[in-house]
């Protein structure tokens, strides 16, 4: 963008004896995501975020998550189907197209590295794309998680901040970011492979209702319940013991109601909040491990 500013007094015939011209070069580096980021539609489209689609299988069907199955039709296909779904990474060579369309200075920012190859996939997709200059960043976590730390270095490249000013707001907020779910079932886990099957059929049995804490790449035990309703009481818990908040997101797997009405709440007991809580449906690499009813937060505290 050129501006030209004119100054300066005149010599008595009205003629400027100074001007000044200046040039303001305008340049946004571009930051790119995964869908497993779950950034509602409107925020990615309004802070200019390109988020690739990672693939969401049922059978012999494969899907473009968020693109050719909405994640309503994922969570009742996974309710109702006796196939377990899985999901895959975009190709290399879709990442090269989407890098070499965007072009330029890129920060791309994606799910942990130890969950997925996805990361690894994304860097060989970068040397694929000459025209494109990418660094990339493990965020750590998934669905907002990860999102909240997009949206972050997406603001602060909105601001004119330099690569490495996008990395030190990147690396405040993987420090600042928590997550934590509460899951109404261990079924899934058992199904898919990711605990044991006596563990998930004993916890079945007492109707144990696990709460996990997603830390840098980790996942913990928080806690347990014997109910639902407790299950959400310590999640509350878990979200207050935080500290102040800026940010917070309301995540679940079907469950909108719950959801809503747990973001009502905090809406009420946190007044310092600096934005509206984002209600957000998690992304179909946690529904398809932890299954339907699931309820969870993620959360930026306050610097």
């Amino acid at each position: 963008m050129l501006a030209a500013q004119a100054s300066g007094g005149t010599d008595g015939s009205g003629l400027i004896l100074v001007t000044r011209y200046s040039l303001l070069v305008t340049h946004m580096i571009h930051i790119i995501t995964d869908s497993t980021s779950d950034i509602p539609v409107d925020i990615a489209r309004a802070l200019n975020i390109t988020v690739t689609p990672v693939h969401v299988i049922f059978g012999e069907q494969s899907f473009d998550d968020g693109v050719t199955i909405t994640r309503e039709e994922f969570y009742r296909r996974l309710k109702t189907s006796h196939i377990l779904p899985t999901t895959s990474t975009p190709s290399a060579g879709e990442f090269a197209e989407v890098y070499e369309g965007v072009g330029g200075e890129i920060v791309s920012i994606h799910v942990a590295a130890k969950w997925s190859s996805l990361l690894d996939t994304a860097r060989l997709g970068a040397s694929l794309a000459p025209h494109a200059q990418v660094t990339f960043w493990d965020s750590g976590k998934l669905a907002m998680g990860l999102g909240w730390q997009v949206i972050l270095a997406a603001r602060a490249a909105r601001q004119g901040q330099s690569l490495a000013g996008i990395i030190q707001a990147l690396e405040e907020a993987k420090r600042r970011v928590h997550l934590f779910a509460a899951l109404d079932t261990l079924s899934y886990l058992r199904r898919s492979g990711r605990v044991n099957p006596l563990v998930a059929r004993f916890g079945q049995l007492l109707s144990i209702k696990p709460l996990i804490d997603v830390g840098d790449g980790e996942v913990s035990m928080a806690g347990r319940a014997r109910t639902r309703h407790n299950a959400i009481e310590r999640l509350k818990e878990l979200t207050y013991d935080l500290g102040p908040l800026q940010s917070l997101a309301v995540l679940h797997t079907a469950s909108y109601e719950a959801a809503q009405q747990l973001a009502a709440e905090f809406a009420q007991t946190l007044p310092q909040l600096r934005e509206p809580i984002i209600i957000c449906e998690a992304t179909t690499a946690v529904g398809t491990h932890v299954g339907p009813n699931a309820l969870g937060i993620a959360a930026v505290v306050a610097e």
